[in-house]
């Protein structure tokens, strides 16, 4: 695919959001309270819905990047990739959120783990597990799947 079709991705708004699911999951689930795995579920399916009231985006670029607290670093890339890592990781939390409503625990803690643990690596590795899952989708040529990596 060639580079003048690719839109412009901001890591640092991507990194923001993982810091946010990061701290917000860990508190979660030191107060053991599900509200806030709810709000990070819901948080997350509108960041990958590519919605314009997705709660992180509206912190980063409403508060955190005026504020000169963060800079944007943009650079060229396929958002949707990392639009479905969002939302794989709000399917886990909103599952994780009704295992809590129903009474199992272990089950619901096990994917609110999974979805800090993930971030982390994202966060700090720079490795996006659902961006890999997306493009091998691509390369396997599942529909929806349309978008190739980048080669530069």
């Amino acid at each position: 695919m060639a580079v003048n079709n690719m839109r412009k991705v901001d890591q640092t708004g991507l990194r923001t959001g993982q810091a946010l699911t990061i701290i917000l999951l860990i508190l979660a689930f030191v107060l053991n309270g599900w509200p806030l795995v709810a709000f990070v579920a819901v948080a997350q399916l509108l960041g990958g819905l590519d919605s314009p009231f997705a709660p992180y985006r509206l912190i980063y670029q409403r508060i955190l990047k005026p504020s000169g607290l963060l800079k944007p670093n943009v650079y060229t890339d396929n958002p949707e990739p990392h639009q479905f890592a969002m939302l794989v990781g709000a399917i886990f939390n909103g599952v994780g959120t009704l295992a809590l409503l129903a009474g199992a625990p272990t089950l619901g803690w096990a994917l609110v783990w999974i979805v800090i643990a993930l971030a982390n690596l994202n966060f700090w590795f720079n490795f996006c597990t659902g961006c890999w899952m997306y493009y091998q989708f691509n390369r396997l040529g599942v529909p929806g799947f349309a978008r190739s990596p980048i080669h530069d």
